[in-house]
C-alpha cells in the first residue's frame, strides 16, 4: 500500500523529462497536472520551458494529455494555449477514474502512459493507482496554494524526504 504514494521517478521539473529518456522506458505518452506542475497555481499562461517540454514530446512522437482535477473553465482555456488537444477535468484524483479516461482518448494503454504530477496524494497516488509510470516534479510555487494543498504539502514532507535519501524503491 505505502508503495502507491511513491513515484517511479522523482525530478527537479519538466524540463528534466524528455522524450527519448521516456521512449527509453516504453512510454507512448504523457498525462500531465497543471497546477504547480507545468505553471503556478491557477497562471493561464504557460512558459518558455513549459513549450518547450511539449515541443520536445511532439517531436519524440509522445502523445499528450492533461488530466487535473480543475474545472473545464480552467483547463480548456490552458489547453488551448499551449496546443494540447487531449484533455481530462474534473479528474476526481487520485482515483484512477482521469489517467483511464486519458489512455482511451490517446488510445495507449496506462502501462505505456508516464503520469507526471506534484502531489503525492493526487497525481502519484492516482497514476500508481492507473498503473502508469508515475513521474513526480517538484512543485513551481507553494505560495499560491490554497489552505487543503498546504496542509497536504505537510503530510507529504516524511514521504519526500525519502525520495531525497533514495530510501524508496
Amino acid at each position: 500500500m505505502m508503495k502507491n504514494f511513491y513515484p517511479d521517478l522523482y525530478v527537479e521539473n519538466i524540463s528534466s523529462i524528455t522524450a527519448s529518456m521516456l521512449s527509453k522506458m516504453g512510454m507512448e505518452a504523457v498525462v500531465l497536472d497543471v497546477d504547480n506542475t507545468l505553471v503556478p497555481h491557477n497562471d493561464p499562461n504557460p512558459t518558455a520551458e513549459v513549450t518547450a517540454f511539449l515541443e520536445n514530446m511532439r517531436a519524440g512522437g509522445i502523445k499528450i494529455c492533461v488530466v487535473s482535477n480543475n474545472r473545464y473553465e480552467r483547463v480548456k482555456p490552458f489547453c488551448d494555449a499551449i496546443g494540447v488537444e487531449y484533455f481530462v477535468h474534473d479528474a476526481l484524483k487520485p482515483r484512477a477514474y482521469g489517467y483511464e479516461k486519458a489512455g482511451e482518448i490517446m488510445g495507449v494503454e496506462r502501462e505505456k502512459t508516464a503520469a507526471i504530477g506534484d502531489q503525492i496524494f493526487t497525481d502519484v497516488w492516482g497514476g500508481n493507482r492507473a498503473g502508469c509510470f508515475t513521474i513526480m516534479v517538484k512543485p513551481i510555487d507553494v505560495k499560491s496554494e490554497n489552505i487543503f494543498i498546504k496542509f497536504k504539502r505537510l503530510l507529504e514532507k516524511p514521504f519526500i524526504k525519502r525520495l531525497r535519501n533514495g530510501d524508496v524503491k
